[in-house]
């Protein structure tokens, strides 16, 4: 039995790249869309709310996962975690070469403390969220990732796990041993206040 075997035309393939192409790129502007703002204030928080970094560090991550979204598989988890594995990663080897400490002065100086407020109500959350992140800053890297993901990020254990690489029993026990050390910290710090 014979059939026709017609060539493909260099035009017919080169439509059928640019629309897979266009395709990709549109799944993908979707998904940034969704978690580009938890994504940015992940890294806010696990940069000592130094906003210029965050945006910096965030356009790096953006990047490099748009150039590597055609590894992502849905059937392997959820874009949410595959980004912030990148961001992660990303975060390990930018501190791994920038080994610099943010002073609590450097804080002040960057607007953390609130300069003028319209209500008490609106001065009190701004003096609580201004604590949480002093206490967050003051905490280990580890402790502070494990309660920004879990917490402000709203992330379930089993995702915070994927995205650090470790077991989600040592998940567990890291959170419980970090909340612990932010409620230490805080009563130490906050209890005369």
């Amino acid at each position: 039995m014979f059939y026709n075997k017609q060539p493909v035309s260099e035009s017919l393939l080169f439509v059928t790249i640019v629309d897979n192409t266009q395709s990709q790129h549109n799944r993908f502007i979707a998904h940034y869309h969704e978690h580009k703002d938890k994504l940015f204030n992940y890294l806010m928080a696990r940069l000592n709310f130094d906003r210029q970094q965050s945006e910096d560090l965030l356009m790096d991550v953006v990047l490099k996962a748009y150039e590597k979204f055609h590894t992502f598989d849905p059937e392997k988890g959820a874009f949410q975690t595959w980004i912030f594995t990148l961001a992660h990663n990303h975060l390990v080897n930018f501190w791994r070469s920038n080994k610099k400490l943010v002073s609590l002065d450097e804080l002040d100086e960057k607007g953390i403390y609130p300069a003028t407020a319209k209500s008490c109500e609106q001065v009190s959350r701004q003096l609580e969220t201004q604590k949480i992140h002093h206490i967050l800053s003051l905490m280990k890297e580890g402790e502070r990732e494990i309660i920004t993901l879990r917490y402000l990020q709203d992330l379930d254990y089993a995702e915070i796990a994927q995205i650090t690489g470790k077991k989600e029993g040592a998940i567990r026990t890291g959170l419980s041993r970090a909340l612990s050390r932010f409620t230490e910290l805080y009563h130490k710090i906050y209890s005369s206040s």
